[in-house]
């Protein structure tokens, strides 16, 4: 209900916003931890994600221009924001959006880590990419791929516990075949 709400107040927010300043630029402070975003409402727009029951992901991605095929556009970005004012704002290339899934601490540093598949324009297969907080700032410690459209294997149930620590569920094709391999975690 709390997410819900605070959903409905950022809708509003961004409503009176672009009512009153229809020019209105990016801002952020992407080196900051503290940042704050402010959309240009007539060319970006923001999907809210619920990660857990105190944690909350908002993807701010362009429009799309009708016809777009990944063409349309110079370079494709997302920026993720969250609600824990102390995890770093995430910036990720060739992206029209993201599925998220928090991963519990991995590394034992006390901060979780985070599965993001990034949204494009067709096909099922998409980077798996694994981020962990390092440095204040997000950074990439695996990246392979995966089926979507299949449920064998969402990106709640891509890490899993193994002997020596940690792996990530991966797809691929052998021989016409779906295989899923299991790729060990390294920090």
């Amino acid at each position: 209900m709390r997410n819900y709400i605070c959903f409905v107040a950022l809708a509003l927010l961004f409503a009176c916003n672009s009512a009153s300043k229809t020019d209105k630029k990016v801002v952020d402070t992407t080196n900051s931890t503290k940042a704050i975003f402010v959309i240009d409402t007539a060319k970006q727009v923001v999907d809210t994600i619920s990660l857990n029951k105190t944690d909350t992901a908002f993807v701010v991605k362009n429009k799309l221009v009708d016809d777009d095929m990944g063409d349309k556009q110079k370079e494709y970005i997302i920026k993720v924001y969250f609600s824990n004012k102390t995890w770093p704002i995430l910036i990720h290339k060739q992206a029209i959006g993201a599925d998220l899934f928090l991963v519990d601490d991995l590394d034992g540093d006390g901060k979780p880590e985070l599965l993001l598949r990034p949204d494009w324009f067709s096909s099922c297969w998409a980077s798996l990419n694994l981020y962990s907080i390092k440095n204040g700032n997000w950074k990439l410690i695996k990246k392979d791929s995966m089926y979507f459209c299949s449920d064998e294997y969402p990106l709640s149930k891509r890490v899993i516990k193994t002997e020596k620590g940690y792996a990530l569920l991966t797809d691929s094709l052998a021989n016409d075949k779906f295989v899923t391999l299991k790729k060990e975690i390294k920090f």
